[in-house]
């Protein structure tokens, strides 16, 4: 079971239960200290900036904490860092054998190949991920994330104050956050530890609680969202570079959803949940990853094809209303034909070419007119009048469009 901590400063707090059915060929016995210096870019500066990097740290990581304080804190782990554009990524993930699998080999080598542009020293042909390789493979996969979520949510960068901005002053509609990352001040940050031990040992230091699995934190001194999880958490079919990388895909995409516009409001649990199970099956369907779902409920990763399953919810009438899916407010409650249904809903409003996506999430960020924390009920309220702004129809007209576009778009089988 893996505890999903959203924003303290919301007082949020989400149960969360991965599906952890996979292989990580150097995750078992003693780990060897890596590489201080990146072997790509040698800390050469003009390799670093063309990389698109800004360093390989030190630097600031939390409230109270620098990369060199969690290296000592960790003591015997070994710790390799990378600043990007819009990320600080720290890695502790050892050396990876490609797993026999031929979409996930054909994934990388394509990703290793955009790699080789900006660091000529990469090899495309190779079977195994040294831990530098590793940084740099998710610091590009960050990066293509939150240029796909700007593209999906019709968002431009430019929309964002250029400086940081004082956080208490009054909130208009078109209020765009603080700063520049999506509305937060700072970037948003990423800790991928390789054993459970060190996630609980990092997150009991310096987030007050010795976390048991993923989880996402504000940290408001500096103003970002922290997302961590470690490799080992992943078991049986999910013990791979394809399921961790679904797995942060999937905690990112719901950070870069609570950041944006500045992290003020949170987002309704439905929303939420479906913005994460659409992201992480763009990168691969096979893997799933739940809010609270009852680990026996969950099916393996070979019924990945979900689209059928919904067209068929469709077709018999099994499929509740959308003000009663806004109001979900607890994954333990949920089935998992519930969470098919959240990741259609969300594959509907991307795929129309009205930006209702974005108006809508829009909506839902828009600050609120008290200080005051909203309640689930008051964010599922919130997202019930918001839709209808957003589409351009009722509750009711949504139900009606989707289940048109389910018939039309999925197939049978």
């Amino acid at each position: 079971m893996r505890s999903f901590t959203a924003p303290l400063a919301l007082a949020v707090a989400l149960a969360v239960v991965f599906a952890y059915p996979g292989r990580l060929a150097a995750a078992q016995g003693e780990i060897k200290p890596f590489p201080r210096v990146d072997p790509y870019t040698k800390n050469d500066p003009e390799k670093v900036k063309k990389a698109g990097y800004v360093s390989f740290g030190p630097f600031r990581l939390g409230d109270d904490h620098t990369t060199s304080q969690v290296e000592t804190t960790l003591g015997g782990i070994p710790l390799i860092w990378v600043e990007s554009a819009h990320f600080k990524l720290g890695s502790g993930l050892p050396e990876y054998t490609l797993a026999d699998d031929p979409r996930e080999k054909d994934r990388i080598r394509a990703e290793l190949e955009r790699l080789s542009e900006r660091l000529p020293d990469v090899k495309v042909k190779t079977r195994k991920l040294d831990p530098w390789l590793r940084l740099h493979l998710f610091a590009l996969r960050l990066e293509d994330l939150y240029a796909q979520f700007l593209h999906e949510f019709g968002i431009q960068e430019s929309e964002f104050p250029n400086v940081a901005l004082d956080g208490k002053r009054p909130a208009g509609k078109d209020y765009m956050g603080t700063g520049r990352f999506l509305g937060m001040p700072a970037k948003f940050t990423v800790l991928l530890f390789d054993k459970k031990s060190a996630l609980g040992r990092y997150s009991n230091v310096y987030l007050g609680q010795a976390l048991e699995g993923p989880s996402c934190r504000h940290f408001p001194g500096v103003g970002s969202l922290l997302y961590l999880t470690a490799a080992e958490l992943l078991e049986g079919e999910y013990l791979n570079d394809t399921a961790l990388t679904c797995d942060v895909v999937s905690g990112v995409s719901q950070s870069l959803a609570l950041g944006f516009r500045g992290f003020h409001v949170t987002l309704p649990f439905a929303l939420g949940e479906s913005i994460a199970h659409w992201f992480s099956r763009q990168v691969d369907p096979r893997y799933h990853f739940f809010s609270g779902l009852d680990r026996a409920k969950i099916r393996f990763k070979d019924q990945w094809n979900w689209a059928p399953s919904v067209r068929a919810r469709v077709e018999h009438g099994m499929v509740p209303p959308l003000a009663e899916v806004l109001g979900w407010t607890i994954g333990d409650a949920l089935e998992w034909a519930d969470h098919l249904i959240l990741w259609s809903q969300m594959d509907f409003l991307l795929a129309r070419d009205d930006d209702a996506a974005g108006m809508l999430l829009r909506r839902l960020k828009e600050p609120a007119t008290n200080s005051a924390p909203l309640t689930a009920e008051e964010l599922a309220e919130r997202a019930r009048q918001a839709y209808p702004q957003a589409i351009g129809t009722d509750l009711a007209g949504f139900d009606v469009a989707w289940s048109e576009w389910v018939l039309k778009t999925y197939p049978k089988k």
